[in-house]
């Protein structure tokens, strides 16, 4: 018997996964301007998603776009390395700590598998340590103990957690290869490294866990991590996909003054534009072809209008004031939630970085760990007030819950003091609507 989708020609009628949004299914956009969207409808929403954090400058950013038409002149979509790609990569690693040298890659996901060979390469190692709830993209080794697991990971005596699949499809012996570990649990990591040091080729993480929200790292945590992985000879790697271009070019990396030996950047590199890179020091970049055997390559790999609108990003944002506006609006969101929670009486906590909000409902204290998390996140409260957010008050992903975990809201350039004490009276009223019962 014919499926009642038989007919669709995209799945779930998405062609992107991520476009379908929780409880609202697919949402189709006509037009998306500044930092808002036009819906099919016609209406327009303010958006708090932003490219799922890569729209930094907005959603039509001229910066981007002169870049653009300007690279569209010399040949479209031409692979072949150019002034540009060789200013892009000085460019780059004169801003970011640890970056002696780069390569593009088109994704986050990309980023990370490749820093992992590249680590497996110079180590002779194979295990790699990653923490539960960072996202590092749906490849196999790292798709263990993700905030779209089943539920968080019980502890095992070695201080790993039980692997917990993200995803249906994954080989089950690709488990073997990652030691998931709780964040923040520095007796964990130095316990496993006891263990498994001998063959632990790296630490993978995100040196703020945005992906659930927005944690932490406790004070020393990072550094207790940088002299381990130094210790027993594993490479520290950054995640910085969601935090990268984001509070100050350095990255997390600068602002927490710890010094990986690899970091991977996506999103706000390129600020809507589809790219990405893998940087490091020369002793471990120098593994990747054409100076080392490592292959790291794609047809669609360091696309001219790509390239050239990155280099121009971060000319922009050295040049401008970008940061600060985005911290201004960040604090003024910040303040007027906790007083909106504060008055509804309903435990809150929350915490940002780069202009992305994590707001931990339901969390009487700071938490430090996606389980602390997941044990009190409301989850129909959420569902139920993101529902009347978006339909009833014109606000897209305005605290958009994920299965157990809150979606950081995401703010940019475009954003307006207006705008979110505006989005900040649409919660008040919600809230007197949609019952908080906990």
């Amino acid at each position: 018997m014919a499926s009642e989708f038989s007919q669709e020609t995209r799945v779930g009628k998405v062609l992107a996964g991520w476009n379908s949004l929780g409880e609202l299914g697919p949402i189709q956009i006509k037009r998306a301007a500044g930092a808002r969207v036009q819906l099919e409808n016609g209406k327009w929403y303010d958006d708090y998603i932003m490219g799922w954090g890569s729209c930094l400058l907005g959603h039509d950013s001229e910066v981007i776009a002169r870049s653009i038409r300007k690279s569209l002149r010399s040949g479209y979509l031409q692979q072949y390395e150019t002034a540009s790609h060789e200013a892009l990569g000085n460019k780059f690693c004169s801003v970011v700590p640890c970056a002696e040298k780069l390569r593009l890659v088109n994704s986050g996901l990309e980023g990370t598998m490749y820093a992992l060979r590249i680590a497996r390469a110079v180590t002779g190692k194979r295990l790699v340590v990653k923490f539960e709830g960072h996202f590092h993209g749906l490849n196999d080794v790292l798709s263990w103990n993700t905030d779209t697991s089943d539920s968080c990971g019980e502890f095992f005596q070695d201080g790993s957690l039980k692997r917990m699949a993200g995803t249906v499809g994954l080989p089950p012996e690709s488990s073997q290869w990652t030691i998931p570990v709780s964040w923040n649990d520095e007796k964990a990591v130095a316990q496993v490294f006891e263990i498994y040091g001998a063959d632990i080729a790296a630490v993978i993480l995100e040196p703020i866990a945005l992906n659930i929200g927005c944690l932490k790292p406790a004070p020393g945590f990072l550094e207790k991590i940088r002299e381990l992985t130094k210790r027993h000879g594993a490479l520290l790697i950054f995640d910085e996909v969601l935090t990268g271009f984001r509070d100050n070019l350095g990255g997390a990396q600068k602002k927490l003054n710890v010094t990986p030996d690899l970091a991977v950047y996506g999103k706000a590199f390129g600020c809507g534009v589809p790219i990405a890179g893998v940087a490091g020091k020369s002793e471990f970049m120098d593994v990747i072809a054409p100076r080392g055997p490592l292959q790291i390559s794609g047809t669609n790999t360091g696309r001219y209008f790509s390239v050239c609108a990155a280099l121009a990003v971060i000319e922009h944002l050295e040049g401008s004031n970008v940061f600060e506006e985005v911290a201004k609006v960040e604090a003024r969101l910040k303040r007027n939630l906790e007083l909106i929670f504060r008055d509804h009486s309903i435990p809150c906590q929350i915490d940002s970085y780069g202009g992305r909000i994590g707001v931990h409902i339901g969390s009487d204290k700071t938490p430090a760990t996606m389980a602390d998390v997941a044990r009190v996140y409301p989850v129909d409260f959420a569902n139920n007030l993101f529902s009347v957010l978006t339909k009833k008050y014109d606000l897209y992903g305005f605290l958009m819950p994920l299965a157990y975990c809150p979606e950081p809201l995401t703010l940019s350039a475009c954003h307006t003091l207006e705008m979110i004490d505006s989005a900040s009276d649409r919660l008040n009223e919600a809230l007197r609507e949609v019952p908080y019962d906990h």
